[in-house]
């Protein structure tokens, strides 16, 4: 009896122990609470290129002091610029004055190894006046430069008061006896010292004047037509020794 007394108490010791097991407690907030945040991946620092090394002793574009330009030569006006080409221009282009009726062209003497070099002023009666020395025999070799630059200013001054414009030159071929001038509608036929000329769709020729005297020339080198004027300038190779070229006004028909 004291055994069977015994073993109920032993059992009934161990019923509680076997009942079911406690529900776990839900914190305050609910369920989403209850998670735990899963831990946020960490990802490795983005590599930052480096700056590239620039060698040493180079200084950057934006930090170089800007280049020097040369300064820039004054602009010529165009009398200074007609007066230059007259000067130097051996007779490319020459000056008229229209009010004035006058031509001004480069006249240069040549003796042996040395020369002179003078700008004189033809009217429309073939003669010339007011010559203006630029270089003399010995200078012009040594110091054209220099007597160019003190004649310059007044010979520009000159042609800008007159109000001379510039011709330019037709060059008439070496060994040729006929020329087609398209601006006069003419063909231009040179013999024995003088000037006709052919218009287009006629065959007789018409005969240009030389004013002033003859045509004193072995050769024509260039021809210079004047503008709205019956009159003509005219380079030559001189018959006799003495200047490289000689200048002539011619009137035509």
């Amino acid at each position: 009896m004291v055994r069977s007394l015994a073993a109920l108490t032993f059992v009934l010791a161990l019923l509680p122990a076997c009942g079911p097991a406690k529900e776990p407690e839900t914190p305050e907030g609910g369920e989403n609470a209850a998670k735990e945040a899963a831990p946020a991946e960490t990802k490795p620092a983005e590599e930052t290129p480096a700056a590239e090394a620039k060698p040493e002793g180079e200084t950057p574009a934006e930090a170089k002091a800007p280049e020097r330009k040369p300064a820039e030569a004054k602009a010529l006006s165009e009398s200074e610029s007609l007066a230059k080409e007259i000067i130097k221009g051996g007779g490319r282009r020459i000056g008229w004055s229209a009010s004035k009726k006058l031509f001004v062209v480069p006249m240069e003497k040549r003796a042996d190894s040395t020369g002179s070099l003078d700008i004189h002023f033809y009217g429309e009666d073939g003669q010339s006046r007011d010559p203006m020395r630029i270089c003399q025999p010995g200078e012009c070799e040594e110091h054209l430069d220099e007597k160019v630059a003190e004649v310059l200013p007044k010979l520009a001054a000159k042609l800008e008061e007159g109000g001379f414009v510039a011709i330019r030159s037709i060059g008439w071929p070496d060994n040729r006896d006929e020329l087609d001038v398209s601006s006069l509608s003419m063909k231009l036929k040179w013999s024995k010292g003088k000037i006709e000329g052919v218009k287009e769709g006629e065959k007789k020729p018409v005969a240009f004047t030389a004013v002033g005297g003859r045509l004193d020339i072995s050769a024509l080198k260039a021809l210079y037509i004047v503008p709205d004027s019956k009159l003509l300038g005219v380079f030559g190779t001189p018959s006799k020794p003495g200047f490289v070229q000689t200048f002539h006004v011619v009137k035509m028909p």
